[in-house]
């Protein structure tokens, strides 16, 4: 019970903290605020991470299904902080220096464009799969999402300069229209949350 209640009481600080700047516009304490939040970020980020190694740890130490994955994901984190510490106690450069943009460059770019390459694929079989089940207006618009997608990335043809004119005219629009309803949403749904965890009628902590 004490411990909800800490929780609880850490989560409303948090948010109150949060809000201050909004109802209060001063510089002098939003500075403060936000480097303050910036330090709490800070600490959080490295408890998550000892938080992910200690998950994937004990993965690799019960031998569970997938262990191999988890090892390649522990070596993976632990070489690349032991060479930015090291590249920031040396250098002074840190996240910025030659040894880890080598890696971005080398290692995270390939990866991303080769998972770019499998999006089509994996686009055309969620289509397929959905055309096989029962039609829908659901599955009306997702196939001329996924149709759409696919003319306007088409390099080296002219489906896109044909598309263009009406994706602009009609899609364009509704897509508009969708992400600041979604945007709304999300909106409206953090302010409950945060009341609801402020009041104390939810306690997501202490679950």
């Amino acid at each position: 019970m004490i411990r909800r209640v800490v929780f609880t009481g850490v989560l409303s600080l948090a948010i109150l903290l949060a809000l201050v700047p909004y109802l209060w516009p001063q510089p002098a304490l939003r500075q403060a605020l936000t480097e303050l939040g910036s330090t709490l970020l800070a600490y959080a980020t490295l408890v998550a991470f000892l938080a992910f190694l200690d998950a994937h740890l004990r993965r690799i130490r019960l031998q569970e299904e997938g262990w191999p994955y988890s090892l390649v994901i522990v070596l993976s984190a632990l070489a690349v902080l032991i060479l930015a510490a090291g590249e920031g106690w040396i250098r002074g450069s840190g996240l910025a220096g030659p040894w880890m943009m080598w890696i971005y460059q080398y290692g995270v770019l390939p990866l991303e464009a080769s998972l770019g390459a499998l999006l089509p694929f994996f686009m055309i079989l969620a289509l397929w799969r959905r055309l096989r089940a029962r039609p829908s207006v659901e599955a009306l618009l997702f196939t001329a999402g996924v149709l759409s997608v696919l003319i306007l990335r088409s390099g080296g043809t002219s489906l896109p300069l044909l598309w263009g004119p009406l994706s602009h005219a009609v899609v364009d629009p509704l897509i508009t229209g969708g992400v600041r309803g979604i945007l709304l949403g999300v909106a409206l749904g953090v302010v409950v949350m945060m009341l609801r965890i402020a009041l104390g009628l939810d306690r997501p902590m202490g679950r």
